[in-house]
């Protein structure tokens, strides 16, 4: 049986190391050289956002243009749903994708926030946003403090998905919002838990009136192939 704590760092270096390649991308897409790039066009000139280095600028666009979209694609939600709330995004990686939504006070938990911050993604440029540097089988918030709880493509990510529900419960108030984007699959070294209908219901069903909303070989950003879903779930 494998050492935990070895495959919880492969998991994190495979993680950090992705999202360094997609700074990378990110550039090209933004100079025009990669095109689309995860089925979002390039830029044109007047919707590039302009700060101070050509990586900040490439992200920010990035951000703009596409993850604050998939964000309100993939979770099927208007942007001011949530108005007057505060908004937990589990496993917010190291774009908080979630200010799509506005009106609300966002909280992006998220496990490698130093490492991001390393790796130059420009956290500080969000100042609408409550990074919250945490594990989601820990969860470094008050009980009954979240009054919604979104998730997209990420909770196959955590170490102990047990420990993850049972954490977003003692976070969520009672009869809080609840919705997650979630993507069925094979364990892989980044996505180590693998999902099904039956797994999720016995896992999140103390969330009152949880559904299954909608299913799809696709998202925002990907085609899948048939083995794998993404499922979008829902108590509201």
């Amino acid at each position: 049986m494998p050492d935990e704590s070895v495959t919880q760092q492969a998991k994190q270096a495979a993680e950090l190391q992705f999202w360094i390649e997609e700074i990378t991308r990110y550039r090209k897409w933004y100079r025009g050289e990669l095109s689309p790039l995860y089925r979002t066009p390039g830029p044109l000139e007047h919707q590039k956002v302009k700060s101070t280095s050509e990586k900040d600028s490439s992200i920010l666009t990035w951000h703009r243009l596409h993850q604050e979209v998939k964000y309100l694609e993939d979770l099927d939600l208007p942007a001011d749903v949530f108005q007057g709330m505060k908004v937990l995004d589990v496993g917010a990686g190291p774009i908080p994708s979630a200010t799509c939504f506005k009106g609300c006070r966002l909280y992006c938990l998220e496990p490698l926030i130093p490492q991001y911050l390393e790796a130059g993604f420009p956290l500080h440029y969000y100042d609408n946003v409550n990074f919250v540097h945490g594990a989601a089988e820990n969860i470094p918030l008050k009980d009954d403090f979240i009054n919604a709880v979104i998730s997209v493509n990420a909770i196959d990510h955590v170490d102990d998905i047990e420990a993850t529900s049972s954490e977003i419960r003692r976070v969520l108030k009672p009869g809080g919002l609840f919705r997650m984007h979630v993507h069925y699959h094979q364990a892989m070294v980044c996505e180590p838990i693998v999902l099904n209908d039956r797994i999720f219901r016995e896992l999140f069903g103390w969330c009152g009136d949880l559904r299954k909303l909608k299913v799809s070989n696709s998202n925002h950003s990907t085609l899948l192939d048939d083995q794998e879903s993404y499922v979008l779930w829902s108590n509201f």
